[in-house]
């Protein structure tokens, strides 16, 4: 059975870039020192970690529950695809494929117009989708280098590690994590790992995954007064990066997210 690519993706290799309009003037991400620079496309954001994450990182996206995780982190690799011309493959262990497209285009973000760029896995999907335990990452792993190998691959999304926790049973998850952030870095790919925290967790990850990631972003939910929250998101770390620690109001208007500070709360 063949790996678990789209159709629409054997279009890649036939388009030329100055086809779909992108900023050919700016397909040089910015660069700071000697790090070549992906950028959020928060508004606001870039702007408080020397204009991106560094190409290659492992970021762990993390937070609350309905704290647009998955929404912030597809809009990285949506952007960076539409703008830049970056292929990215989003893996989502939770929900299926239809359903994650249809809640992206709610939101703005119509995966048609960029399918030749950005695929979407779902468990459906994956070969492995009936398999668990080892046998299961192995051959994730295998169908992964193979996809990268055959249609190219510059940001991969695994949403999200709880779930990758459940169906590997890893019986010790901390070694087992240390070896799979060693393969991803061999991948030499921009990756964003999501997990979620529960409320008034302190740590970022359960098993030591944020000591093993090159950046960490939080996004959390803060009460403002009785009636309204308020989504924040903060840079916690990013390796080679002058950044802010601070929290930002995230908002979402317009079709996009962007930051504004942080006035008069205490997060």
């Amino acid at each position: 059975m063949g790996i678990p690519i789209m159709s629409s993706v054997s279009r890649m290799v036939e388009k030329k870039p100055e086809d779909d309009g992108l900023d050919l003037d700016g397909l040089m991400d910015e660069i700071d020192g000697e790090a070549v620079r992906i950028k959020t496309y928060i508004q606001g954001f870039d702007e408080q970690m020397s204009g991106g994450i560094p190409k290659g990182s492992i970021v762990l996206v993390a937070g609350t529950a309905g704290t647009m995780k998955s929404s912030v982190t597809f809009y990285m690799v949506y952007n960076n695809a539409k703008v830049k011309g970056l292929k990215g493959l989003y893996v989502s262990l939770e929900q299926n494929r239809t359903s994650l497209m249809r809640h992206m285009k709610g939101l703005g973000m119509d995966v048609s117009k960029i399918e030749d760029k950005v695929n979407i896995w779902d468990l459906g999907m994956i070969r492995s989708g009936l398999i668990s335990g080892e046998n299961w990452l192995n051959i994730f792993k295998k169908d992964l280098q193979e996809y990268k190998d055959k249609v190219g691959l510059d940001l991969l999304v695994l949403d999200s590690l709880p779930v990758l926790d459940l169906i590997t049973q890893w019986k010790d998850t901390r070694t087992e994590l240390f070896h799979l952030f060693e393969w991803i870095r061999e991948l030499n790919v921009t990756t964003f790992l999501i997990s979620e925290i529960p409320e008034g967790e302190k740590r970022y990850g359960p098993h030591d995954e944020d000591f093993l990631a090159d950046g960490i972003i939080l996004l959390r939910m803060v009460e403002a007064d009785q009636n309204n929250v308020t989504r924040m998101i903060r840079c916690v770390k990013m390796r080679n990066t002058a950044h802010s620690p601070n929290y930002f109001t995230l908002l979402f208007e317009g079709k996009k997210f962007q930051v504004t500070k942080v006035i008069g709360q205490n997060v």
